[in-house]
């Protein structure tokens, strides 16, 4: 098991698992830089075959502080690093997702949230541009129409609401979301990185491919993945009737 310091997030590095726990549910500017620093070294580590997203407040976050209308141009791009991580993210989500925080919780690949989770865009109330990707990536999950109430009228979005729309995966009670989330972590992280890497990539990328580019870009990721280690590793584990010891290579 690897940590790295507390401060405005936690990393936690165990069985293939990066587990990533923000401090407070703000985007100030110290959680924003150690949220975009912690993705870059994430990018880089073999070890981490998936990420798990937490947080230790109340809310899973609560957007940019309420002065801060946007972020300055100096600020790194919270949203952006998480989106841009090659292996797959997971979201725990409890209590509130709002604003940018919203945006944070579609950067992920998969969303597990608690019964007591909500989703909100609550920027045009306030007179602020909604940000953080949200009038992106909010229609492409759940339909032009859809995103447009949310984003207008900042309607908020229950957790069973959002379970039926498609937003999360799953809705547990609070007291199991740790758990939960954990155990989806763990069973993502037995399987080959390098796979989880690739379909990663061909998924996000289907919605601005045309169909034959994405079919072609799906065979290319396969024969790419028939050169890795990691592939003649799962078939010697397979042969010889053994757990695969992957490597991300």
């Amino acid at each position: 098991m690897t940590a790295r310091g507390r401060g405005a997030v936690g990393v936690r590095i165990d069985a293939g698992v990066a587990r990533l726990e923000l401090a407070r549910d703000r985007l100030d500017l110290p959680l924003v830089q150690a949220l975009a620093d912690a993705c870059g070294a994430l990018a880089l580590d073999d070890r981490v075959h998936v990420v798990l997203v937490e947080s230790a407040a109340r809310s899973f976050c609560l957007g940019l502080p309420d002065a801060v209308a946007w972020p300055d141009v100096a600020w790194p791009d919270p949203v952006a690093a998480l989106a841009a991580l090659p292996q797959p993210v997971i979201a725990a989500i409890d209590g509130e997702a709002r604003g940018w925080g919203f945006g944070l919780a579609l950067a992920c690949d998969l969303r597990l949230a608690s019964t007591r989770a909500s989703f909100r865009a609550s920027d045009l109330a306030a007179g602020r541009q909604p940000g953080g990707g949200i009038t992106q990536r909010l229609p492409r999950m759940v339909g032009t129409s859809r995103a447009m109430a949310l984003l207008l009228l900042g309607e908020r979005v229950t957790a069973r609401d959002a379970l039926e729309w498609g937003l999360v995966a799953d809705v547990v009670p609070p007291a199991r979301l740790a758990r939960a989330a954990a155990a989806a972590a763990a069973r993502m992280a037995a399987r080959g990185p390098v796979a989880l890497r690739y379909a990663k990539e061909a998924v996000r990328r289907a919605l601005d491919l045309p169909l034959e580019d994405g079919v072609r870009l799906e065979h290319d990721l396969y024969v790419l993945l028939q050169t890795t280690a990691d592939r003649r590793e799962g078939i010697d584990a397979f042969r010889s009737r053994r757990r695969p010891r992957f490597q991300a290579r």
